[in-house]
């Protein structure tokens, strides 16, 4: 990691980072590159304690995870909170957080995937500081295996980087272009979330109300089919037909996916602003990091999509 002398993309002020595993366990190897490339940027790691071993493909069990992140909510000084993966089973402890402590000191989240459960839970909650972006012990757990991936981990990082600050516009990697599927202009929160991990939390008490938002969506691993249900799930529930915007991020490892631009296509139509697709978000590389509930513009005309976020 050391020759691609990656820039510190958290703000000059920030000294004490948190790191959370809400999820699944990370491979000791990559946790250890992710902590080396921590120390590099002068930044101190701050893991809270946990004793107990894994259990079944968590981290450790429930209660062992929430205590730890309510550790981390409590703990004076830290300047925000890094999820070190995703993997599956943050939505299990949302009922058991510390809101109270959460929003009385609303400290900003990384991650995405799995970790959208805890931003979209924050946002039904009033917090709005977190940014769906790259992950401790996944994007910075590895060494790029070619130039190219290097040169994408390098965009990563610098979007990373400008999230925190007013953009006029998103910075895309070079080549991108995203597909209008619906023209317009939408004003509103931005919020980006897994599609599985939204669908799930429907009929919970810690589904947001997205009423005037610009939803971001992405997955990876899903069956052309699940993405239509999920997206199905999100019409029927009128869901989709409240946003302000809607943008498909990145579909990754997609089964049956010929049949994908079909149903993109047709779910945007339930929507009542623009549609674009192709923004390289989630599980892709490069990727660029989007902050969550931050009042956004998208802008997307006939020929041509551009995602303006102002905050």
């Amino acid at each position: 990691m050391n020759n691609l002398a990656l820039p510190n993309p958290f703000p000059a002020s920030f000294h004490r980072i948190g790191l959370a595993t809400p999820a699944r366990p990370a491979a000791p190897e990559r946790l250890a590159l992710g902590r080396r490339q921590l120390a590099e940027w002068g930044l101190e790691g701050i893991e809270a304690v946990v004793s107990e071993p894994p259990a079944r493909y968590f981290s450790t069990t429930d209660a062992v995870r929430t205590r730890a992140f309510n550790a981390l909510l409590n703990t004076a000084g830290l300047d925000a909170i890094w999820a070190i993966r995703g993997g599956y089973g943050s939505a299990r402890i949302l009922e058991l957080l510390d809101w109270e402590a959460w929003r009385r000191n609303p400290l900003p989240l990384i991650g995405y995937s799995d970790v959208s459960a805890l931003h979209l839970a924050a946002f039904s909650q009033c917090i709005r500081t977190g940014l769906a972006g790259p992950m401790l012990a996944v994007e910075f757990g590895q060494l790029p295996a070619s130039p190219e991936a290097a040169a994408a981990l390098a965009f990563t990082t610098r979007s990373f980087a400008e999230a925190w600050q007013p953009r006029d516009a998103v910075s895309l990697p070079p080549g991108t272009r995203l597909n209008v599927l619906k023209p317009g202009v939408a004003t509103g929160p931005v919020v980006p979330a897994n599609l599985a991990l939204l669908a799930s939390l429907l009929g919970t008490p810690w589904m947001p109300d997205l009423t005037g938002c610009i939803l971001v969506v992405e997955d990876i691993n899903e069956a052309a089919y699940r993405i239509d249900r999920n997206l199905n799930q999100l019409r029927q529930a009128e869901v989709l037909s409240r946003l302000a915007g809607l943008v498909y991020a990145d579909f990754a490892q997609v089964e049956d996916g010929e049949w994908l631009p079909e149903i993109l296509a047709e779910f945007a139509q339930v929507v009542r602003g623009p549609v674009v697709a192709g923004l390289p978000h989630g599980h892709c590389l490069p990727a660029v990091t989007i902050p969550v509930g931050r009042p956004a513009r998208l802008d997307a005309r006939p020929g041509s999509g551009e995602l303006t976020l102002s905050w």
